[in-house]
């Protein structure tokens, strides 16, 4: 047989010209040059096997995450990515990176920064390096066996009381308490809350369709993938909603929750710095910022026995992250709980 060797990249390869006995030399040879030119056309269109991890997070990699981000996911994920991978990695070749090196480099980080903040730098070289090996930039893509560290301290997450829940509410002014019993009563996020315009409250104030939110004060669509979903509004939320809408008016356009501006809404850093945290710590409550008032709505919901489907879908999430993420069942359930299982098992 006549063969050609040649490599390609860094990985030495072959290819069958033909059989010797039907082919001369000569044939062999304008085969073998019509293969290498084919060849070496691919390999001149080819990736840069040296390219940094700096230039292909900037000219690969960000432009195609960009492209299917939400702004609000853009503008925190990108910062994160920049601060602590591209610092780390900028002058790094992109193909030197393996397995053992960005290991190490989630357990440095272990050290000062929480949980959550590590498993979303693993998440994000997991996303990256899939691009490398979409793109043909790597063979093998070392991230599929990152973990994140044992060291990594998950931070406290608290959730409020009933009777803190109290405190918290009636600490506030009116606009702000109204926010307040959409966040904790109706598992409403800040950004879905402050999007509220007239024409998204039904009549009555039992429910509100949620279509948009605000973000940094940008309008942008729903954090979940749907396009808009209903949420149920209990009773005395719907009150004190009803009374607050006597103030908003009729137009349909116009924000429940506007800011000095009328024709703009409120940004959630102003309405929770200047107007709903001092009154808050005034009661000690200065931490139950919008995070733990969802946490709360997801922990106090779970204690009264509500179904976690309908609990998560209230809030607009799978049940799954219902349950592990916001859920925190509180110590008089687990007491509670500890008490039916020694109940049920020691019987005399």
């Amino acid at each position: 047989m006549w063969v050609v060797l040649y490599r390609e990249g860094r990985s030495r390869r072959y290819h069958t010209l033909g059989l010797y006995s039907k082919m001369s030399k000569s044939d062999a040879q304008v085969k073998q040059a019509e293969v290498m030119a084919e060849i070496n056309a691919r390999q001149a269109c080819a990736p840069d096997p040296d390219i940094t991890f700096g230039n292909f997070l900037e000219g690969v990699a960000l432009p195609h995450l960009r492209s299917k981000w939400k702004r609000s996911t853009a503008s925190t994920t990108e910062s994160r990515i920049r601060h602590h991978l591209l610092a780390e990695f900028k002058d790094t070749k992109l193909q030197s990176l393996g397995l053992k090196g960005l290991q190490a480099f989630l357990t440095t980080k272990a050290a000062s920064l929480s949980r959550s903040v590590v498993a979303h730098l693993r998440w994000d070289l997991r996303s990256i390096f899939k691009i490398a090996v979409a793109e043909g930039y790597i063979e093998r893509d070392p991230t599929g066996a990152l973990f994140t560290p044992k060291e990594a301290r998950a931070g406290a997450k608290r959730v409020m009381t009933r009777e803190e829940v109290h405190q918290h509410i009636h600490a506030l002014e009116m606009r702000e308490r109204v926010i307040a019993h959409l966040a904790l009563f109706a598992g409403m996020r800040p950004g879905e809350i402050l999007g509220l315009q007239r024409r998204h409250v039904a009549d009555g104030c039992r429910k509100v369709v949620i279509e948009q939110r605000i973000y940094r004060g940008d309008l942008d669509t729903p954090k979940t993938n749907t396009s808009s979903r209903t949420v149920a509004i209990g009773t005395k939320t719907a009150f004190l909603m009803q009374e607050w809408m006597r103030a908003v008016g009729d137009y349909p356009e116009a924000w429940v929750f506007a800011s000095e501006n009328p024709s703009k809404p409120v940004w959630r850093d102003n309405i929770w710095y200047r107007h709903m945290k001092p009154r808050l710590e005034m009661v000690g409550l200065g931490w139950a910022n919008f995070q733990v008032m969802r946490r709360t709505h997801a922990s106090l919901g779970h204690d009264a026995g509500i179904d976690p489907k309908v609990s998560a879908d209230q809030r607009g999430h799978g049940i799954g992250v219902a349950i592990d993420v916001y859920t925190r069942a509180g110590l008089k359930k687990r007491a509670e709980a500890a008490e039916t299982l020694e109940n049920a098992v020691l019987t005399a």
